[in-house]
């Protein structure tokens, strides 16, 4: 980590609070990430967010800077977009603009990124070496958010 975190990643709805900070093997297509757990105002923790700090052909094509998960009986209150708006001023401290991806399927992932006014770019199929298709995702949107 090469600059300190932003002391307050908030937004209307969120908190995120800082876990851990995860290291790549230099030269593969993984690359370092801050990870995040998302807390609500009430204090409960419904799930997490990593920023991904790199750009990789595995990051630009197939995973994007930004991954969250919700837990599902939080689903719907628009927690993830909150956290991405969260996330804001850490990203800028390292890009102006950043890549997202979704698979096409995933109505709930690319309606977060459809409200964060993202620029849809292209539909992909994804490598057959990428470590994303290994895991089941044979084709991403991408889009590209400008902060």
């Amino acid at each position: 980590m090469n600059s300190p975190l932003p002391s307050n990643l908030e937004s209307e709805a969120v908190r995120l609070k800082f876990e851990k900070f995860i290291h790549a093997e230099p030269g593969g297509e993984l690359v370092p990430y801050f990870h995040f757990r998302i807390i609500i105002k009430n204090g409960t923790d419904v799930g997490h967010i990593n920023f991904k700090v790199g750009n990789t052909r595995h990051i630009i094509m197939c995973v994007g800077h930004i991954g969250f998960e919700i837990e599902e009986k939080y689903r719907g209150n628009a927690y993830a977009y909150y956290a991405c708006k969260a996330l804001k001023p850490l990203i800028l401290q390292h890009f102006k603009k950043i890549i997202l991806t979704s698979d096409p399927e995933n109505r709930p992932s690319l309606k977060t990124i459809e409200k964060l006014g993202a620029r849809y770019l292209e539909e992909i199929e994804v490598p057959p070496d990428d470590p994303s298709y290994k895991s089941g995702s044979l084709r991403k949107k991408r889009f590209e958010w400008v902060l």
